[in-house]
């Protein structure tokens, strides 16, 4: 469980480990010794809370818990909570216990340590006026240790984007954005702003305006739902539950080297062949050539290929990027699934659907020393397998398998037939009895 790297090579850090003695957790324990033992200039001491009780109130005025933790570096601090070092998972249904799923306690310190030697977080302004999903609490959590902090966006009453703002998250809206408010996130853009676009397949009303973000930059918004027939490429045997093709960019690389795939449900698509050559375009997650858009949506009835489909592959998630003046760039992700951040399918890819989402916002907000540790597993995490994989999966175990099995038993008595064959024949040879062969014995011995 050794740390990452430390960049601040410049800066000294103080770990203020608070518990009293005899109830020193292991885990954080030995974290604590790791940073200790990478870098001289983090120091850890230990403040026992009943030997000094008053310690942490020039720190926090949350309950105290032992092994909870205080980095420090000049005039800026963070508390980190004990209670939020180890993730749990939902209580069982039966056993009314929870379980710890994971230690969070890498992630939260190297995060304590990059806020400390940041002068000012960067922001992300989340649009606001137009029905827009929520933010999971699980995501919320995620962008506080990523050190990335939100405020609410209203453009209804305003002229222009503040310009302040640098990086805006539009997230799900139910009902579509106004033609001065598009024209508005377009002029943004086109002064360097940067523009995150969650937008699926369209449950109610379609929302045009919104589309026309994309199409100024000759992408088309393709309105449907993408069915799936390979099977290497949607999972849980639902065909609209797609495991796309992640291809190579600053976004994915992180998720493909560690081998994670995202799930992205209920999508429509976006058509990139006919983009504007002033800019460039990256198609993030792709479907597969033997994918295809029913156009009506929510309405499917089939899942069946049918004339007029749109055929794939299909880009579910796109990267338009414009060089402009004084070494400037726009930047544009729209990621076409309203439901890819809601907690079951981000569960279901084992986070990576998360982490998608915060590389964009990251390279959005140019945290290019972007130190995110991801929190270690306590136990065996879910696997993210295709509909492809568990068919095979089960054809091995419950058909192969057994039948490999069945064969060698039929080998097996088919050779014990065999052998009793021949001592039923000796036994007519010689009527006295029947012995082993080549055991010696005399006629009537066993």
């Amino acid at each position: 469980m050794a740390p990452g790297p430390l960049k601040w090579e410049a800066t000294v850090f103080s770990c203020y480990w608070v518990v009293a003695s005899g109830e020193e957790d292991e885990y954080v324990e030995k974290l604590l010794h790791n940073y200790e033992d990478y870098s001289s200039r983090v120091t850890v001491e230990k403040k026992d809370p009943d030997l000094n009780p008053d310690f942490t109130d020039a720190y926090t005025d949350e309950t105290i818990y032992n092994n909870s933790i205080i980095v420090e570096c000049g005039d800026k601090y963070r508390y980190i909570s004990y209670e939020d070092m180890y993730e749990t998972s939902s209580m069982s249904y039966y056993s009314m216990y929870s379980s710890a799923d994971e230690f969070a306690g890498e992630s939260l310190i190297t995060s304590a340590i990059s806020y400390c030697t940041t002068e000012e977080l960067p922001v992300v302004h989340i649009l606001e006026g137009h029905g827009e999903a929520e933010l999971t609490e699980s995501f919320q959590e995620a962008l506080e240790r990523d050190n990335l902090e939100t405020e609410t966006l209203s453009l209804l009453s305003s002229e222009s984007v503040p310009e302040e703002v640098e990086c805006v998250l539009i997230n799900s809206p139910s009902t579509d954005i106004s033609e001065t408010e598009r024209d508005m996130l377009i002029s943004f853009m086109e002064s360097g702003g940067r523009v995150l676009i969650i937008s699926g397949t369209a449950e109610e009303e379609e929302l045009p305006n919104l589309n026309s973000v994309m199409e100024n930059y000759g992408i088309s918004v393709l309105e449907g739902v993408v069915v799936e027939e390979n099977t290497d490429n949607y999972v849980y045997g639902n065909p609209v539950l797609l495991m796309p093709e992640m291809n190579s960019s600053d976004i994915t690389d992180p998720l493909i080297d560690d081998n994670y795939q995202v799930v992205v449900p209920v999508a429509k698509g976006l058509d990139v062949s006919n983009a504007s050559e002033d800019v460039t375009v990256t198609s993030l997650l792709e479907s597969s050539e033997e994918s295809f858009i029913k156009e009506e949506g929510y309405d499917i009835e089939t899942y069946e290929k049918e004339e007029g489909d749109i055929e794939g592959p299909i880009t579910l998630a796109a990267l338009v990027t414009k060089e402009l003046e004084d070494e400037q760039q726009m930047q544009l992700v729209w990621i076409a699934s309203s439901q890819m951040m809601e907690d079951a399918y981000n569960s279901y890819s084992s986070d990576a659907n998360e982490d998608f989402v915060l590389n964009v916002l990251e390279m959005m907000c140019e945290k290019d020393d972007s130190i995110s540790v991801r929190s270690k597993s306590l136990t065996n995490e879910y696997l993210t397998i295709s509909t492809g994989d568990s068919s095979m999966i089960k054809v091995v175990t419950m058909g192969i398998i057994p039948a490999v099995y069945l064969i060698a038993r039929i080998i097996v008595v088919g050779g014990n037939r065999d052998e009793t064959s021949e001592k039923i024949a000796y036994t007519f040879r010689n009527p006295g009895g029947m012995c082993r062969r080549n055991s010696g014995c005399l006629p009537g011995e066993l």
